[in-house]
């Protein structure tokens, strides 16, 4: 398993965020974790990169791609962070600094982090700048944020998480902000990497109608806590948690008409 979490605890000032989480995320995947806001969901997505605030208190078992992400040394964790996972946001204007360019953004951990030289980084974003769909990618190399539309800018932060050949994405509400057309194009550039690159990806979302459609197995948090887990193709044929009922309950649905045939 790329990503395997193990009953995690975790507390901020003695109140438990998350309570006993157990996932896992195989390779060639997409898992789905569905919640409300505030149930956990990006919490437990940083976990998996140990991104904590220093006071937190941790439990159980955090493991990507063979690392105990909660006992290794700092160095082990910064090499996973640096080349097994990858995570990408949900907001991608705030995940791009807006004063510099997007060349300079995509390319900064290729630079700094792997010591690759600014030219071959610059070379190896435009090539993937290509693979997500992004046409001219010399042009947009030398444009700011504010220059590019939103779907523009998630496919930008998606190319810059494949940059470390990652084999494990994090999407953390990576559609969202987005308008239903480029969200289904997101969705499908997501579908056609992971399997040309034979990623596991954890896909998180609020809305368990998309996890089921696009996700082969989903988890469902409520309060800090897995409540439900199952195929995304029954889940709305047999929530298997009331919680999860509610959740399926609630996607508005279509009045049926009969019609009537005469002849």
């Amino acid at each position: 398993m790329l990503l395997e979490i193990e009953n995690l605890v975790v507390s901020l000032r003695d109140t438990q965020i998350l309570r006993g989480i157990s996932l896992q995320v195989g390779t060639g995947e997409t898992v789905g974790l569905v919640g409300e806001s505030g149930s956990g969901k990006s919490t437990t997505a940083r976990a998996a990169l140990r991104l904590f605030p220093d006071h937190a208190q941790t439990d159980g078992r955090v493991s990507v791609a063979g690392v105990d992400m909660l006992s290794a040394v700092p160095a082990e964790v910064r090499r996973v962070r640096a080349g097994e996972a990858a995570m990408i946001f949900q907001a991608p204007r705030t995940a791009l600094n807006p004063v510099r360019r997007i060349g300079d953004s995509a390319t900064e951990r290729l630079v700094h982090v792997h010591g690759v030289k600014r030219a071959a980084a610059r070379t190896k974003i435009a090539g993937l700048f290509e693979e997500v769909g992004l046409r001219d990618p010399e042009r947009l190399l030398k444009l700011y944020p504010h220059q590019l539309s939103g779907g523009m800018l998630q496919r930008v932060v998606i190319a810059a998480a494949l940059s470390i050949d990652p084999s494990l994405l994090l999407a953390d509400e990576a559609t969202s902000a987005l308008d239903v057309t480029t969200q289904a194009e997101v969705l499908a550039l997501l579908r056609r990497l992971r399997a040309g690159r034979d990623l596991g990806v954890l896909f998180i979302t609020h809305d368990l109608h998309l996890a089921a459609a696009y996700c082969d197995r989903v988890y469902v948090m409520k309060d800090g806590q897995i409540v439900d887990h199952q195929p995304g193709a029954t889940i709305f044929e047999d929530p298997g948690n009331e919680y999860t009922r509610a959740l399926a309950d609630a996607v508005p649905k279509l009045p049926e008409r009969e019609m009537e045939v005469r002849g």
